[in-house]
């Protein structure tokens, strides 16, 4: 939770976002015995299933998404850039953000908030529509 809310709470460039939805996920899971990538892929399956299939609709493959998001982590922490899956800058903005958004609703779905799904397919659709660069 905590390194969800530095994504909200403070302005940071979006390689440090990245970092901290990974470790959010990291932590979450820090008792089972999964690779990162294994995590990611449980907590996407711990999404409801309309959420699942708004992901996949967005970002195509989903086990090739996971592979990115990783890859790109793993660059970002450890600097092999043979690795970086995703360098483009509006790629990694776009990753990020939908990986956020997810991240969003997998922590309001564990606190039991009830979801407006109108509403988040809205925020989910600014979410694609924004331009940063």
């Amino acid at each position: 939770m905590d390194d969800y809310l530095l994504t909200v709470n403070y302005r940071s460039v979006i390689e440090n976002d990245l970092v901290n939805y990974t470790q959010g996920i990291e932590s979450y899971f820090r008792n089972e015995r999964l690779t990162l990538r294994d995590k990611i892929n449980k907590f996407i399956e711990e999404l409801p299933e309309s959420y699942r299939e708004l992901l996949s609709e967005h970002v195509g493959n989903t086990d090739d998404w996971i592979g990115k998001l990783v890859s790109t982590r793993v660059f970002l922490t450890h600097g092999d850039r043979e690795n970086m899956a995703v360098s483009n800058p509006y790629k990694l903005v776009q990753m990020t953000k939908i990986f956020g958004f997810m991240v969003r609703i997998f922590i309001l779905q564990k606190l039991g908030i009830t979801i407006d799904k109108p509403k988040i397919l809205n925020k989910f659709k600014n979410v694609l529509t924004t331009h940063y660069y």
